[in-house]
């Protein structure tokens, strides 16, 4: 177990007003902007600009709003 090694914890940050659906993955280190929509089922791997629209695994920004 020791020999696996260890990687610190990151942060996911969700700004404000979003709309995220149902059984979506987002992993660590991810920055969701204000204003985003996220599809449901999507897995997000890489930060969201503000006021996007993403969906799709992995999650790509699909339209602005």
């Amino acid at each position: 177990m020791d020999m696996q090694g260890f990687e610190e914890e990151k942060p996911v940050t969700i700004e404000n007003d979003e709309w995220i659906g149902d059984r979506v993955v987002i992993l660590p280190g991810v920055n969701i902007g204000d204003g985003c929509i996220i599809s449901a089922g999507a897995v997000v791997m890489h930060d969201a600009p503000a006021y996007s629209i993403a969906g799709g695994v992995p999650a790509k920004v699909i339209g602005s709003r």
